[in-house]
């Protein structure tokens, strides 16, 4: 699939975006899924030849490969994730309004997820802040019927010709079809890039996850606060 966007968006598109990560431990929304070491790589396509006033889209796929077998919660040395997405960004100047599709495939068992998210974000003058707001909806499997919405503020600045950090804090709350709504999980990170060239760069964060309600994100599932990623992009 990575291959298949990949020579997609060398016929059709003007921009593709390759990622490769060794993340430390895998935690998605405040849910530890591997507490051992992953590979998760992307591929993006963007830049179709879409009128500007029609708005832009984007397609991509992201996995995660389980290195660890995380004391033996996973298989290890298997992909345990893959999603597939499809985003349409809005001809809207006044903010970034933005509508994605996301199909989450677990190919060593488990029903599939697919989820819509809605979207809006805004730059902070010449700051470098940028904030959104992001309301995901559960359209089919475990999560269907369900909310999950994620309040984020990011920083960006460049500290030289090649190298740049980030920073960035977000709050969730979740509303969970048949189960506890309240504060999910909140989390700071910090990151930093370093150009190599003009398309290849190497990217590392630290990333923080706290738990806010043990009612909405249980103990059981709330295991690794802090874990760290080091990789490469490419873009071109």
């Amino acid at each position: 699939m990575m291959a298949a966007a990949l020579v997609a968006g060398v016929v059709n598109a003007a921009d593709v975006s390759l990622s490769g990560d060794f993340a430390s431990a895998y935690v998605f929304r405040g849910v530890t899924l591997n507490k051992g070491l992953v590979f998760q790589p992307g591929a993006e396509v963007s830049g179709f030849p879409i009128p500007e006033e029609y708005g832009s889209v984007a397609v991509g796929v992201w996995g995660n490969y389980d290195i660890d077998d995380s004391d033996g919660a996973v298989a290890g040395s298997s992909f345990s994730e893959i999603d597939y997405y499809v985003s349409y960004t809005l001809p809207v100047t006044v903010v970034d309004l933005s509508v994605t599709y996301t199909y989450y495939d677990y190919p060593n068992g488990g029903t599939a997820d697919e989820e819509i998210a809605f979207s809006v974000g805004k730059g902070l003058g010449e700051t470098g802040l940028y904030a959104s707001l992001t309301a995901n909806y559960g359209v089919g499997g475990a999560v269907d019927g369900s909310w999950y919405i994620q309040a984020a503020l990011d920083y960006e600045k460049e500290l030289s010709e090649k190298l740049s950090m980030s920073a960035g804090v977000n709050m969730a709350y979740a509303l969970v079809d048949g189960g506890s709504d309240g504060f999910n999980d909140a989390g700071a990170s910090v990151g930093l890039s370093y150009a190599l060239n003009d398309n290849w760069s190497l990217n590392g964060s630290l990333n923080y996850v706290a738990q806010l309600d043990d009612n909405v994100l249980s103990d059981a599932s709330y295991d690794v606060p802090v874990y760290a990623t080091l990789g490469v992009s490419c873009d071109f």
